[in-house]
């Protein structure tokens, strides 16, 4: 659907904490980064309920730019666990200020501590900053305030102030790696800002800076980290791999860089101080996008992109607008300078406001969404300010969060006109707090164990409205505290981000007491074992950077192998496991076997002992070479090249082809002869994939290893055409989306007072699916493109959003009370809030403004019931309204429990090709494994399964298959099949 302004703007303030090799550069943790910036009082909960509607607090002032203010410092000391100083330690401040750009936080500015621990760091913008300590032997930790457990908390900095007293505890078991920053010539890149870690990961930052031959170390905490560089003139890099015992190599491309200038719409005047925010719309290739703030003229510049289809919109105090079609950047490509209309738009401003005392909210979050596409949003200050730029006309739904404090049940609604509103109130209570400890099994504190607390709500009633953080961290004692929780009951859990750690699969279940707060929770992580092991291939040769998991009903551990095929894991609940290994997302098989044969060997690991095992996989030193060239022959020096290979599975390929950009591996970047070659691939069939990604591709099929192949990437057309409203006109703003679901290709952008015009260029051709969404409505269209072709008036008329009814009932036809419901267009949906509709004691829901067409119903399960639903995703299409009424959405029971193994059957559905209308697909049996469950009960490869258990399962009410087949060991199915048999199945062991 649509991206959120929110997000953006969090993304943009997080340069250096984004962990952009977790799946796709440039996922954002923004929320996971905020921690109050000054003590609270430890106030009782009040007996009145927070002020629900804004009323005038203190004049606002509007933001200064911090590049014109006096410079800040910080000062502290770097301490062990044990209070004793720390000298050489690295201490580096990455701000956070909504005003500045990428080009004043590309370095953080750092300072080494002295022979008492004691630091200073100067030059820092008067801005909030989190500061990171590193050290040899220590594990990277930011600075947090006090005795309070906490992931990190942020220092406010005044212009030329100086913040004391900013100190930072390291603990012991840190471990050294190296590694090189070339480019993609192989040459040394020096210079370059090399980091690793960050609170997702459970612990500080740590950062280095490239030598004269490319070469960096740092210090981080034992596992698979994920490092990544930056460097003047070219688009980030990054690479995993196991620490220690890997030797990182980070390869750096050249920039794109979008560049341009930001006018009023009517007068063509500078808008000066506005930022502009350049958002990846191609995002299946990976990479972020950038932010810049324009200069005097208007002029702005976003550089060290990736190449790719970026969309540039501007947010101002009094403007906003946004760029009328897409910038596609090829590879080292700047754009010519294009020309952004800001029109004319307001802001709000306020204060976040702790009641009773006054206090002000140290740090969270003030959203508004309303009827458009795009939801604002504003980071509370360090004195309780907040200022929301760009806003257009219109009411707003007002939604605060602030950290470890309690919202208010309902705001009223902030109705914005022409003129800025500046006096804005939200108030927030103090909350409860859930304190404790977590220890492992032998009674020992556990550090960076992350602690979460969810609600356990009545039958349908929504969650209790909290501003408590998703997760903290449990620091060098073991104490964690979740604070800002209402009183009710909770489940409380434990999991681990970085480093696997044996937590277990069920919760503990508290009561958070009226008025106060609960004290000496403890959470025990099972007994544990090691696991050493190698993974190596038929010659004895090692297999690097082979991902290793563990495997078992609701346990799971991961290792990385290094550089020599070793791998460790030092903490695996006890008990059986099976342990098999991928690399770069391909399974790794046994010399012998096919992609349809159990991989892995099983294992069984016992507390306090070290288990060993060794993989044996199938020899990874196969080559494809070749060569790209254009339409006319001319060979392609700037094209990417990727090989994947090709399922061997009876099932069948199933879905698109695969469309990624590994980011764990050097780039495959055609020569200036157009040449390639994609190295240590294992043994089968691949699909190679070459693009430019400033547009064109290319793919050809069962390529065999040592094949030379020639690629040639056909020129790329346009597709241009207008939304229009029913009735006449054509809405403000809209998204749309493109999408060939037999290639998997995928292009989303939103438009912004275009008068209904859209359009994107450098498409390749396809037959694709249109998906507008706009305020007044939403539709599909089917468009088809030729190579080359620019086709233009493609005319899309919205169909108005209806309202939606109808009930969710158990098979028994008994209603599910409390079960949430959203609906979104397509195949996706959206995890709202907690103004979700749920069912009522009739099982009935109502959605308002939902779309027509292909749709996709999500029934989540109500919580805290006596009985457990399964989740239910729906696919269905709603011809028109305004009101509609849905059949009866039957959702099954959960036959499994929390932790509890799904029995195994022992056959495999074939998958449905990629284009096919899922309501059309059938349960086509591709294969019985012999000896299993299904053989025995006399199960065939070709068998259609219409039913489970007597519960239809085809068409619209196929989602019941998955729900009900998946039960413990020893359950007895019963399958009928389209050829009029009905089957017995019962399930049996894991293999």
């Amino acid at each position: 659907m649509t991206s959120r302004n929110g997000a953006r703007e969090g993304r943009s303030r997080i340069l250096w904490f984004l962990p952009l090799g977790l799946g796709v550069a440039g996922v954002a943790w923004a929320t996971c980064l905020k921690r109050q910036v000054e003590e609270t009082p430890a106030a009782a909960a009040p007996d009145e309920a927070p002020v629900i509607a804004p009323v005038i607090a203190a004049a606002s002032q509007p933001d200064i730019d911090p590049r014109k203010l006096a410079k800040a410092a910080i000062a502290g000391t770097v301490r062990d666990d044990k209070g004793q100083p720390i000298a050489g330690a690295q201490v580096c401040a990455i701000a956070m200020g909504g005003l500045l750009d990428a080009r004043d936080t590309f370095t953080p500015p750092c300072a080494v501590s002295e022979r008492d621990g004691h630091y200073r760091v100067d030059g820092l913008w008067a801005v909030r900053h989190s500061v990171s300590a590193s050290a040899p032997g220590y594990v990277p930790a930011f600075h947090t305030r006090g005795e309070r457990p906490s992931n990190l908390d942020m220092v406010a900095l005044a212009p030329g102030g100086e913040a004391l007293g900013v100190d930072i505890t390291l603990r012991g078991g840190g471990v050294e790696i190296h590694g090189v920053v070339t480019d993609l010539s192989g040459g040394a890149v020096e210079g370059a800002i090399v980091s690793a870690g960050g609170v997702y990961l459970g612990t500080g930052m740590a950062f280095a800076t490239s030598g004269a031959e490319g070469a960096f170390s740092l210090w981080l905490a034992p596992g698979q980290p994920q490092v990544h560089a930056r460097a003047e003139g070219y688009a980030p890099g990054s690479d995993r791999g196991a620490a220690p015992g890997h030797r990182f190599e980070l390869f750096l491309t050249p920039e794109s860089v979008l560049v341009g200038k930001v006018v009023r719409a009517g007068d063509g005047s500078p808008v000066e101080g506005a930022k502009v925010t350049a958002t990846r719309g191609d995002t299946f290739f990976g990479g972020g996008g950038g932010v810049s703030v324009t200069d005097a003229g208007g002029n702005f510049r976003i550089a060290q992109l990736s190449p790719g289809a970026y969309k540039p919109s501007v947010a101002a105090d009094d403007a906003f607008g946004m760029a009328a079609e897409q910038v596609v950047l090829g590879l080292g490509e700047t754009s010519e300078a294009i020309v952004i209309e800001a029109h004319p738009a307001t802001t709000i401003a306020g204060a976040v406001v702790v009641t009773p005392g006054g206090a002000s909210c140290p740090s969270g979050h003030v959203g508004l969404q309303g009827a458009g596409e795009r939801d604002f949003g504003a980071e509370i200050e360090a004195d309780g300010r907040v200022r929301v730029p760009g806003l257009l006309p219109g009411t707003y739904e007002v939604t605060v969060r602030c950290e470890g404090f309690v919202s208010a049940e309902k705001y009223a609604p902030v109705t914005v006109t022409e003129r800025p509103i500046e006096d804005l109130r939200w108030d927030v209570a103090p909350g409860r707090a859930i304190r404790g400890t977590v220890t492992t099994a032998k009674g020992e504190p556990a550090a960076a164990v992350s602690v979460m607390a969810r609600v356990k709500a009545e039958a349908g009633q929504a969650a209790p409205r909290a501003s408590g953080p998703a997760f903290v961290d449990s620091d060098a004692s073991g104490r964690f505290e979740l604070a800002g929780l209402q009183p009710g009951a909770y489940e409380v859990r434990a999991f681990s981000k970085g480093t696997p750690r044996p937590t277990g699969d069920k919760p503990i279940e508290v009561t958070l007491p009226e008025g106060q707060d609960l004290e000496d929770i403890r959470v025990t992580l099972l007994a544990s074992g090691q696991v050493r092991g190698e993974v190596r291939d038929v010659h004895g040769n090692p297999v690097a950077r082979a991902q290793v998991s563990l495997q078992a009903p609701g346990r799971r551990a991961s290792a990385m192998t290094a550089d020599d095929g070793s791998f460790h894991v030092p903490e695996a609940a006890a008990g059986e496991y099976r342990v098999a290994a991928t690399r770069d997302g391909v399974k790794l098989r046994a010399p012998g076997t096919g992609d349809d044969d159990v991989q892995g060997v099983k294992l069984m690991v016992e507390a306090d002992a070290v288990a060993t095992v060794k993989l044996t996989v199938e020899t990874g030193n196969g080559k494809i070479v070749g060569v790209v060239r254009d339409a006319g022959g001319a060979v392609v020096g700037d094209a990417f090249v990727e090989a994947t290979r090709e399922s061997e599975s009876a099932r069948g390929s199933g879905g698109a082809a695969p469309r990624f950009f590994s980011l764990n591996s050097k780039p495959h970047l055609t020569d200036a002869e157009g040449r390639f070659a994609v190295e240590e691939l294992f043994p089968g069939k691949y699909t190679v994939r070459a693009f430019r990604r400033g547009g064109g591709e290319t793919t050809v099929e069962h390529v065999a290893l040592g094949a030379e192949v020639t690629l040639t990437i056909a020129p790329t057309g346009r597709l241009a055409g207008t939304v229009a409203l029913k009735g006449g006109g054509s809405p403000q703003e809209f998204s749309a989306t493109l999408a060939d679901p037999r290639t998997g290709y995928q292009r989303t952008d939103q438009f912004f007072r275009t008068g209904g015009a859209w359009s994107f260029a450098e498409l390749p051709a396809g037959e694709y699916k249109l998906s507008v969404s706009a305020p007044e409505g939403t539709q599909d269209a089917e468009v088809s493109l030729g190579t080359g072709e620019e086709r233009a008036g493609v005319r899309v008329e919205l169909a108005a959003k209806v309202k939606l009814r109808g009930t969710v009932v158990d098979l028994e036809g008994a209603p599910v009370v409390g079960a949430a419901v959203r609906v979104s267009q397509g195949q996706g949906y959206t995890i709202d809030d907690r103004h979700t509709p749920r069912t009522d004691a009739q099982g009935r829901f109502e959605v308002e403004g939902a779309p027509v067409g292909l749709v996709t119903v999500l029934v989540a399960a109500p919580r805290g019931t006596a009985v457990d639903y399964s989740q239910t995703t729906w696919t269905t299409t709603i011809a028109g309204g305004p009101e509609v009424e849905l059949p009866p959405i039957r959702v099954a029971k959960q036959r499994l429990k929390s932790g509890e193994a799904s029995g195994d059957l022992g056959y495999a559905i074939k998958l449905g090709a990629p284009a096919a209308d899922p309501a059309q697909r059938k349960f086509e049996v591709a294969l019985v494994r012999p000896g299993s469950p299904a053989a025995a009960a006399g199960l065939r490869a070709g068998d259609v399964i219409v039913s489970v258990d007597g519960e239809d399962v085809t068409g619209e009410r196929r989602y019941l298959y998955e729900q009900l087949t998946r039960a413990p060991v020893g359950t007895t199915l019963r399958l009928g099949l389209e050829r009029g048999a009905t089957l017995e199945v019962t399930t049996g062991a894991p293999p």
